[in-house]
């Protein structure tokens, strides 16, 4: 009954505010390693979209995933009325722009380096803007690495969504970037990136949210919030861990 009520709400008021869509709400996201990823058929698959799967069902609204570059996602979830997205890293620069609707997963954070890199490098060094880093413009880790306290002129934002921090410190044109567990599989076993080697865990594991913009209509948001707590509630709720 909570479920089919709070459909209806959202209902009525999209239908009110636009003429009847493919779907009553878009939930935008990315390719994230092993949270989330897209298969053969183009299918977003998944710990991560197993969880929205089942939340959104919950909801009993008409929705559809799409994966869709970063860049993109953010600034549709920021702009259209029937727009969700995850996974969106809580911090402080973009807690006042969105509702937090619930916690999709956390995950431990890394510095990165070159293979065989020997300086120093650690959060220290960078506070002390004695090395650069590169981020994926828009990308929660340009954020992250503000909030360490690294001078804005030693982070480059790399507009290359497809692995473009990655690149430019492969390149050597920065020392640095972030990044969750580097590894693919390769006959069956987990193997780490040979380019890359880990420097220094982040000391905070970072949280990450399907999150909804300040414009996107209260039903919706209401409808999702209760759909997730009936299902935490229940013990029902699925639990988020990387597929390897």
């Amino acid at each position: 009954m909570i479920k089919y009520y709070a459909a209806m709400v959202v209902l009525g008021v999209l239908w009110v505010a636009r003429p009847v869509m493919a779907a009553d709400v878009v939930v935008y996201t990315e390719n994230y390693g092993d949270f989330n990823s897209v298969d053969d058929s183009g299918q977003v698959v998944g710990p991560a979209a197993d969880l929205i799967r089942q939340v959104m069902g919950e909801t009993g609204l008409d929705y559809d995933i799409k994966l869709v570059p970063w860049n993109r996602a953010y600034t549709l979830a920021t702009k259209l009325d029937n727009a969700l997205i995850y996974a969106l890293l809580r911090q402080s620069e973009r807690e006042p722009n969105f509702h937090w609707l619930f916690p999709v997963f956390e995950t431990p954070l890394y510095l990165y380096g070159r293979q065989g890199e020997d300086r120093p490098i650690t959060i220290e060094a960078l506070k002390q803007g004695r090395y650069t880093a590169a981020c994926m413009l828009g990308d929660a880790s340009c954020l992250i690495l503000r909030d360490l306290g690294m001078p804005k002129d030693k982070i480059f934002e790399v507009a290359d969504s497809h692995r473009g921090e990655m690149k430019v410190v492969a390149s050597g044109r920065a020392d640095v970037f972030i990044a969750q567990e580097l590894h693919h599989l390769e006959d069956g076993k987990l193997v780490m990136d040979p380019d890359f080697m880990k420097l220094e865990q982040l000391p905070d594991t970072q949280r990450f949210y399907l999150a909804a913009g300040k414009q996107v209509q209260p039903g919706l948001v209401e409808a999702v919030r209760q759909a997730y707590e009936s299902l935490k509630t229940s013990g029902d709720l699925l639990s988020v861990h990387p597929q390897h």
